[in-house]
């Protein structure tokens, strides 16, 4: 077998199950509840945004970025998507634990951006608002408004 057709072999199974409004940020064996998030981002007309950059991060089951505990560095628990044209997204993963030791609840890091533009926002799990994730049946729905 030729290189280029081992790697071909390799490549082939992500093509078909890539999609650009949808991320996997945690593995199937990554330990944690898993939860799959999905929603729209929508323009501040409210009309639905196709195209938005969104990058999400998060802390793993035990709450740490990184295994060495580290703040520093890219977090082991991302992904980058880009919005369909209705908006919507999706993203797989576990929900995160609150840092360790500290009084801050779970969330996940989101950054949506677009022409220049970045816009951070936070998917919570207490609380009220409209990025509270309310869980049922492993899932949620969110939604982000842009502040154009």
């Amino acid at each position: 077998m030729t290189r280029f057709r081992f790697l071909a072999l390799l490549f082939i199974p992500i093509v078909a199950q890539a999609s650009p409004s949808r991320m996997k940020i945690a593995a199937d064996k990554e330990p944690g509840q898993r939860l799959m998030i999905t929603g729209h981002v929508l323009g501040a007309d409210g009309r639905p945004r196709g195209g938005i950059q969104m990058y999400a991060y998060h802390t793993d089951a035990k709450g740490l970025y990184r295994p060495d505990g580290s703040f520093k560095g890219e977090p082991r628990l991302r992904g980058t998507l880009l919005t369909a044209a209705d908006g919507s997204y999706e993203i797989d993963t576990i929900k995160p634990a609150p840092y360790p030791n500290r009084n801050i609840p779970a969330h996940i890091h989101v950054h949506l951006r677009w022409l220049g533009n970045d816009q951070e926002e936070e998917i919570r799990f207490e609380g009220k608002g409209p990025t509270t994730c309310h869980i049922a049946q492993g899932r949620c729905t969110v939604d982000f408004r842009l502040r154009d």
